[in-house]
């Protein structure tokens, strides 16, 4: 009895050390590493987040320990923000590298960049001084300093409406051919991969 008494009150003891001490201070100990390790978390909001059109930054500051500091630059220069809620929110009024540093108060930080390029709302160009019409044949050349040609947008409409593809392209050179009729009118439309477009009309001669 005495020895079975005796094995009780060692596993009491071990239970009470495991139960009263030991797992308090792993809880206690992980729970503050948890809590040291944690770090802010930046997130831009948009459809895009790698082009933006210069008008506004909205972002989001995420932690489950308070945050203590924000602040944003625009090419090193620190500027203003407003806050709605959980959202912050930059007046974009130039181009270029929009970066945002966040602090939370276990002393952890993160920074994101954000670079806002100008939209692209220019048509493409057609070479009109080296256009040519010869044996029937309308051949031009076509370039876009901003965006790149869609080649599959290129397509021309007679007098009569009928839609017309090119008979030739060269995407190295941007050059184009289209078959044409004497004394008649074709309209050419082009578009770049933004969606900007021209139309432009030749008339062969007869």
């Amino acid at each position: 009895m005495n020895e079975n008494k005796e094995k009780m009150s060692i596993l009491e003891i071990i239970l009470r050390f495991l139960l009263g001490f030991l797992l308090p201070f792993v809880l206690i100990n992980g729970i503050i590493l948890y809590l040291f390790i944690q770090v802010p978390n930046i997130s831009i909001i948009g459809e895009d987040s790698d082009e933006y059109e210069v008008s506004k930054i909205k972002f989001r500051v995420e932690s489950i320990l308070p945050v203590t500091s924000v602040k944003t630059f625009h090419e090193d220069t620190e500027i203003a923000y407003t806050k709605l809620n959980d959202i912050y929110t930059i007046d974009a009024e130039a181009v270029g590298s929009y970066q945002i540093n966040a602090s939370i108060i276990n002393g952890a930080k993160s920074q994101i960049i954000a670079t806002l390029e100008a939209k692209d709302i220019a048509p493409p160009a057609i070479d009109f001084d080296n256009a040519v019409i010869t044996n029937n044949m309308l051949i031009f050349t076509i370039f876009d300093n901003e965006s790149e040609i869609n080649y599959d947008s290129i397509y021309g409409l007679d007098d009569d409406g009928n839609r017309l593809s090119p008979i030739y392209i060269d995407k190295s050179s941007g050059t184009i051919q289209f078959q044409v009729n004497p004394g008649k009118r074709i309209t050419v439309h082009v578009e770049d991969v933004e969606g900007n477009s021209i139309e432009t009309a030749f008339v062969a001669n007869e």
